[in-house]
């Protein structure tokens, strides 16, 4: 009987053992009507984690020129599909590249130990599917079938990009350097162990390398023009806190013309990405510019020279670190590429809303239905003495704006109604929700207001007329957005020139960035603009545009507006990729990396922006008005409104699992009562079951699990600076 248990035990056994289970990402039967078209569909993950370690492409070179897989905290799109290449986004918030593909292509094996996390814990809860189709098909369903593991693994595999917004190679010139640079402050170290480059055509050579203390250890260095796969590094490098993480991309041109960056053929990129592992951490970070250069302007000469190639790895060996199956060479470069982007220009209409009397206009937004809002200050100017040296208004005692001054125009200019009275006493930012409800701020009040479509104040965030610098409390906030989840991020730009974010109840959650000059600080965050997976700043006194990742907590791009000359007042974005910025006298529509588009003036003194589909509207303060452009071309704007994606087919054992564990459990117990029974029989003895009995025998109690939860929340303290 013992044998016939082992038996039994190990032809079970692995299948116990073998707890995968797969997920299809596959393209719901699309038809494709032309060559170069993009489509993204998404499935929702079941609300359990799990660990991918295997990528299985379902998808040929013939139909497919490459493929792409995101994790997402929320999808670009509510559809089932979606234009991915000049619409919505793949994902409209938390971006973490997990998996591309292309040429054929072999399955990707993770190394051991090693699995990229979804689900809850990992913040990713959706998976997006970018396909870029070569050739017309009447039905594709090409996709990736992911391999996972619910059991926790010891290491979380993740990607850390180093990449350059500012790229200038002078006509005809050779070894022009591009450096990259940051400070690694993560507490948790990682591990690099494989490294992807990438340019376009001008490349000669990137390299990278990590400076601790006086030594530079290299971190990868290849020819941007080899196949671009990840290629493992000899010995795994560690990065830890304190270290400096940096790169360089060397070019030489033969171009009769100056490049710059760019996502087309005719432009460049600096790209060099990281791929780690971690026992856990965030699976995605970047490093963007040169933000220390008196440590890369030291990197080893070597970094010009190009290295032998290495021999490209023929098939997956996860048991070898580091040794990992060929990638596509088209991977994906930036979430910030846009592709089939028709020129635009803006015509100033006349007589907008001329025969409207405004107050200072403070806040212009656009509702769900299309209409424009604004808020304006009615008979209360803000002028030098508004403020005494503490930040306290010092008319509080004349009480709220007593004249309704959020307006709703319709689109010739016409008041359509009108709210707001003995609410504000200095109104400034304005934000309408995916529910039209409307949110203000008021630097007077030190608040953020909420109020329904009649008027009606729903809540309040801060301590009325009490300026501050901790949690509870704003100084003069300037602006305020409100994302698809609820969550509220507000620009607390006068004093405290920080971003603060806020859970849907009004708790607070974070604070990003504090006052300065550096990549990442704020001077006077003055306007916020929602652009699905980020938001964008309007950095005022540093006259700049910050893009602010919520989910991460930290600014991953910075976008330097010097044709401003002054300040920076307004930002507005389009899905395709278009910013707009507003200076005092003229305006601007920019790429994510400063390319300008086109140019709009006209204006006086240009305080906030709101854009449609074929309008852009300027509020002005003195004088105080509105000025509308129309556009010669739709754009797509972004939406607020919540997201919402169909659940992932999902193949799993656990039921399979469940049975063997029961029936394996069930054999010993058989066994034994079998040979009890026996034994009675042999001595003359009636068979008697009494399992209560048998089982109650030394049974000692399980102990409680102990639960742990850690929570991470960033606090500065900010000291107001002395001007208001």
């Amino acid at each position: 009987m013992a044998v016939l248990v082992l038996i039994i035990s190990a032809l079970i056994w692995p299948a116990l053992c073998d707890d995968t289970y797969t997920i299809d990402v596959l393209m719901p039967e699309v038809t494709v009507t032309q060559a170069d078209q993009y489509f993204c569909t998404s499935v929702k993950l079941a609300a359990k984690d799990g660990f991918v370690v295997e990528f299985k492409p379902v998808v040929s070179m013939d139909r497919v020129h490459h493929m792409i897989l995101y994790g997402c905290s929320r999808p670009g799109s509510r559809s089932q599909t979606w234009d991915c290449g000049s619409g919505s986004a793949p994902c409209s918030a938390g971006t973490k590249i997990m998996f591309a593909w292309a040429r054929d292509a072999p399955a990707l094996v993770l190394p051991k130990d090693v699995g990229f996390a979804v689900g809850p814990s990992s913040d990713i809860d959706y998976l997006v599917l970018n396909l870029h189709y070569g050739r017309p098909l009447d039905i594709d369903s090409s996709g990736v079938q992911l391999v996972l593991t619910p059991q926790p693994l010891p290491y979380h595999g993740g990607i850390y990009l180093l990449m350059a917004s500012r790229i200038n190679i002078p006509p005809r010139s050779e070894s022009v350097k591009v450096d990259i640079s940051c400070l690694y402050s993560d507490k948790e170290p990682i591990t690099v162990f494989a490294y992807r480059t990438h340019s376009h055509t001008l490349g000669r050579v990137i390299a990278g390398y990590r400076l601790r203390g006086d030594n530079y250890t290299e971190v990868g260095r290849a020819s941007p023009q080899w196949p671009q796969t990840f290629y493992s590094l000899p010995k795994p490098v560690e990065l830890r806190s304190g270290d400096v993480v940096m790169a360089r991309c060397t070019y030489d041109s033969d171009k009769d013309s100056t490049i710059n960056v760019g996502s087309t053929s005719r432009d460049e990129m600096c790209n060099l990405y990281l791929m780690f592992y971690a026992p856990s951490g965030d699976s995605y970070r970047e490093c963007v510019d040169n933000e220390l250069p008196d440590k890369s302007s030291h990197m080893p000469a070597d970094s010009l020279v190009v290295p032998p190639k290495p021999v490209m790895p023929t098939k997956p060996a996860p048991s070898v670190p580091g040794l990992l199956p060929k990638t596509p060479e088209d991977y994906f470069d930036s979430v910030e590429r846009q592709r089939n982007r028709r020129p635009l220009t803006l015509q100033l209409a006349k007589g907008f809303a001329s025969d409207v009397s405004f107050g200072q206009v403070a806040g212009l937004a656009i509702d769900q239905s299309g209409a424009l809002w604004a808020i304006h200050r009615g008979d209360r100017v803000w002028g030098g003495s508004t403020f005494d040296e503490n930040n306290v208004f010092v008319d509080a005692r004349d009480g709220p704006i007593t004249s309704p001054v959020l307006v709703q125009l319709d689109k010739d200019g016409h008041v359509v109604r009108s709210i707001g009275a003995g609410v504000f006493y200095l109104p400034h930012g304005l934000f309408i929700d995916g529910q039209n409800r409307v949110w203000t701020t008021d630097v007077a009040l030190h608040q953020v207001i909420q109020l329904d479509m009649d008027g009606k104040v729903i809540r309040k965030i801060g301590e009325e007329l009490k300026p501050g610098t901790d949690e509870n409390h704003f100084c003069k906030p300037a602006d305020v957005a409100v994302l698809p989840d609820g969550r509220i991020v507000v620009a607390d730009g006068y004093c405290n020139s920080r971003i603060v974010v806020f859970s849907p109840d009004g708790k607070f959650i974070k604070q990003i960035g504090s006052a300065g000059t550096g990549n990442g600080q704020f001077q006077l965050p003055h306007a916020l603009a929602y652009a699905g997976d980020r938001i964008y700043v309007a950095d005022r006194l540093n006259g700049r545009i910050q893009s602010v990742d919520i989910e991460a907590g930290r600014v991953t791009g910075v976008i330097p507006v010097s044709q401003c000359v002054s300040e920076v007042f307004a930002v507005a974005a389009s899905k395709d990729g278009r910013i707009f910025v507003a200076c005092p006298k003229v305006g601007f529509v920019m790429d994510v990396n400063g390319t300008i588009l086109a140019n709009f003036e006209g204006m006086n003194s240009a305080h906030d922006l709101a854009v449609t589909r074929d309008m852009l509207f300027v509020a002005e303060i003195g004088p105080n008005r509105i000025l509308k452009f129309l556009l010669d071309a739709p754009i797509e704007t972004h939406s607020v409104v919540a997201t919402n994606a169909t659940e992932a087919p999902i193949h799993d054992n656990s039921m399979w699992t469940s049975l063997m564990i029961m029936l394996l459990l069930t054999i010993p117990v058989v066994v034994i009562v079998v040979g009890a029974i026996v034994v009675r029989l042999r001595k003359g003895k009636r068979p008697r079951l009494d399992l209560g009995q048998f089982l109650s025998r030394d049974r000692t109690g399980f102990e409680k699990l102990q639960q742990e939860s850690d929570s991470e929340v960033e606090e500065y303290t900010v000291t107001p600076p002395s001007k208001a």
